[in-house]
């Protein structure tokens, strides 16, 4: 019993290796600059203890994926707590979406979405359960902070909706700052969210769709 814990151990902390490896190599070099053996060479193991675990590189990249977007939101629930108690709950929302896609490992899951486009294997492995990740985990974090409007469609929607922008305004960031642009862009979800939630609080929730039938 002892030596099978012992292996357990072994093998969760050689995967974890890998996994931290092949973040720090992706925010490095991109998708197709991370090889096996850059991984390897990172982690501190050899290619073999790598396939022993993960058929391919790609492989690798589901429990990566995963790992990025628990980090980016373990980040946001230490920041939600700290925000000041005087903000308005549109100026704590957008805060919290900030957070998500600024921090440095949203690069990571860019870069695997992006490479699952053209690439087959990883494109079945982001289209599984790990294509909704994200935004389960999003959807969650935001009725578990604001459950006043938690039993609304239109606020995830809204939210959902504001989310791609925010995912695109940290693609563009990534190539070329435009603080102009980002303010401008935020002012505008700023008073689209803002009339959501009056309208939320106004004319009442409604609840005739799920949350999870939304197709995003």
């Amino acid at each position: 019993m002892q030596t099978r814990r012992t292996q357990q151990s072994r093998r969760e902390s050689t995967i974890g290796k890998l996994v931290e490896a092949a973040i720090e190599c992706l925010l490095e070099s991109g998708y197709h600059g991370t090889s096996v053996q850059l991984i390897c060479g990172r982690a501190g193991v050899s290619q073999g203890a790598l396939f022993r675990h993960f058929a391919t590189k790609n492989e690798l990249m589901q429990p990566v994926g995963r790992k990025v977007v628990d980090d980016i939101f373990e980040s946001a629930l230490t920041l939600a707590a700290q925000l000041p108690a005087g903000m308005s709950e549109e100026e704590r929302i957008i805060a919290l979406m900030k957070a998500l896609v600024m921090s440095p490992r949203h690069i990571v899951l860019l870069e695997l979405l992006m490479a699952a486009r053209t690439t087959p294997d990883l494109r079945d492995i982001f289209l599984g359960s790990s294509s909704t990740y994200f935004r389960d985990r999003f959807v969650a974090m935001m009725a578990s902070l604001f459950p006043r409007y938690a039993i609304s469609t239109g606020f995830f929607a809204t939210l959902l909706t504001m989310m791609t922008t925010m995912h695109g305004m940290a693609l563009y960031r990534t190539l070329a700052e435009h603080p102009e642009g980002d303010k401008m862009r935020e002012q505008w979800l700023l008073s689209a969210l803002r009339a959501e939630l009056e309208r939320i609080r106004q004319e009442g929730a409604d609840t005739r769709n799920p949350v999870y039938q939304l197709p995003f």
